[in-house]
C-alpha cells in the first residue's frame, strides 16, 4: 500500500501479489473511516481508540484495529501515547475539508467495489461488469438505494467544486444570462458558476429524484432551478451556455451523440427564437485519457458505466462532437486535468 511517506520508493519496488490483493481491505476500511468521519475527529486533537470509539457508537477494540489498519497506509498518524491523529496527506478525507474527498471514497470503495466483482465479465467480453455484480444498470441501481445514490450525489458535487471554479475563472460570462447544466446532478458545479458570476441563473438538469432531493437542500433558491429531465432528448431552448462536464465520458459513443444532438438543437431553437441575440455556446468539460496513467480510470469507466463505454482522447471526443453536428471552437487544459471545448451549432 502506497503512502505518502513513502512514494519514491514504491514507484521502485512493487507491490507484492498478497500485498496488492489486499489493498481492497484497506480501501474499505478507509469507506468506514469516512462514514464515521474519524477524519473530523482527529484532524486537529489526537485521540485514543476508546475516545473515537465513545464518540462513534463502535466496539473500541475493532475500531482499534481498523485505525492501526489505516495508520499502516498512512492515514493516520500514532504518537508515543497511542492517540491517532489524521496524517497530513489525508485532510481532504474530512468533510469540511475546501477539497473534500469524503463522499468520493465511501462510493469507490463501495458501490464500485461491489460493481468490480463483474470484473472479469468486462475484461472477458468489453462490456460493462456493473450489471453482473448488481443486477442492473448504475443509474437504476442507484434510484434503487438511495443511501448510495445520497452518496453518488456528494461525490460527484466534491469532483465538481474545482471544476467550477477553474471554469468560473474563464472570460465569457459577461455576457450570458442562463447557464444550462446538462447532467449536472446536486447542482454544486452550476452553484460555483452562479456564486462567482451573481447575474447569471442556471438551471440543472437530472434525473427525478436526484432533482428532488437536490431542490430541497436548495433552499428554494430563484436563481437556480432544478428540472428533471431525459437529457437525451429534453434538453430546453433558452440558454446562453450550455454545460456538459464529466458525463460523455459515462457513455457509449451513440448515447453522448444523442446527448450532444438534443443539446444542439436546444441551442438551435435558442438562436431560431431570438436572432438578434448572441449565439449559444456549448462547453464540453471532460478529462481525456491519453496516458499510461490514465488506465485505472478507464477501466473503472469500463467497469462501472454503459456497455460501449471508453475513455475518450482529444481526437475521439472531437469526433463524437463534430458527429453531433457541432463545430469545435476551441480547447482549453484546466488544472484540474480535464479539458474545455467549447462548441457551437
Amino acid at each position: 500500500m502506497r503512502t505518502a511517506s513513502s512514494e519514491s520508493s514504491s514507484s521502485q519496488r512493487p507491490l507484492g501479489p498478497a500485498q496488492l490483493a489486499a489493498s481492497g481491505a484497506f480501501a474499505r476500511a478507509l469507506a468506514v473511516a469516512a462514514r464515521l468521519g474519524l477524519a473530523d475527529l482527529t484532524a486537529t486533537q489526537a485521540r485514543t481508540s476508546i475516545e473515537l470509539a465513545a464518540q462513534t457508537g463502535t466496539d473500541p477494540q475493532t475500531l482499534a484495529l481498523l485505525l492501526r489498519t489505516l495508520a499502516m497506509a498512512g492515514v493516520f498518524d500514532i504518537d508515543g501515547e497511542g492517540r491517532f491523529g489524521l496524517s497530513e496527506a489525508y485532510q481532504p478525507l474530512r468533510g469540511d475539508h475546501p477539497q473534500s474527498q469524503r463522499h468520493v471514497c465511501i462510493l469507490v470503495a463501495e458501490t464500485y467495489d461491489d460493481a468490480f466483482a463483474g470484473l472479469l465479465e468486462t475484461v472477458r467480453s468489453g462490456r460493462s461488469g456493473f450489471r453482473p455484480a448488481l443486477g442492473t444498470s448504475l443509474y437504476d441501481y442507484l434510484a434503487a438505494h438511495p443511501d448510495a445514490e445520497a452518496i453518488f450525489d456528494e461525490a460527484m458535487a466534491e469532483l465538481a467544486r474545482p471544476v467550477a471554479r477553474a471554469i468560473a475563472a474563464r472570460p465569457g460570462f459577461a455576457g450570458a444570462a442562463m447557464a444550462i447544466d446538462i447532467g449536472g446532478g446536486s447542482g454544486a458545479f452550476l452553484r460555483g458558476l452562479l456564486d462567482a458570476h451573481p447575474h447569471l441563473r442556471g438551471i440543472c438538469l437530472d434525473r427525478p429524484s436526484v432533482c428532488a432531493r437536490a431542490a430541497q437542500r436548495a433552499g428554494g433558491d430563484a436563481r437556480l432551478e432544478f428540472r428533471a429531465a431525459d437529457v437525451f432528448s429534453e434538453i430546453p431552448a433558452g440558454g446562453d451556455l450550455y454545460l456538459v462536464k464529466n458525463v460523455l465520458y459515462d457513455w457509449s459513443f451513440d448515447s453522448g451523440l444523442k446527448l450532444l444532438a438534443a443539446a444542439r438543437a436546444a441551442m438551435a431553437q435558442t438562436a431560431a427564437a431570438e436572432p438578434g441575440r448572441a449565439a449559444p455556446r456549448l462547453l464540453v468539460v471532460e478529462p481525456l485519457f491519453e496516458r499510461d496513467s490514465d488506465a485505472p480510470r478507464a477501466l473503472f469507466q469500463k467497469v462501472i458505466c454503459e456497455d460501449g463505454t471508453r475513455g475518450l482522447d482529444e481526437a475521439q471526443l472531437r469526433r463524437l462532437i463534430e458527429a453531433a453536428r457541432l463545430r469545435v471552437l476551441g480547447v482549453e487544459r484546466l488544472e484540474t486535468g480535464h479539458s474545455v471545448f467549447e462548441c457551437a451549432p
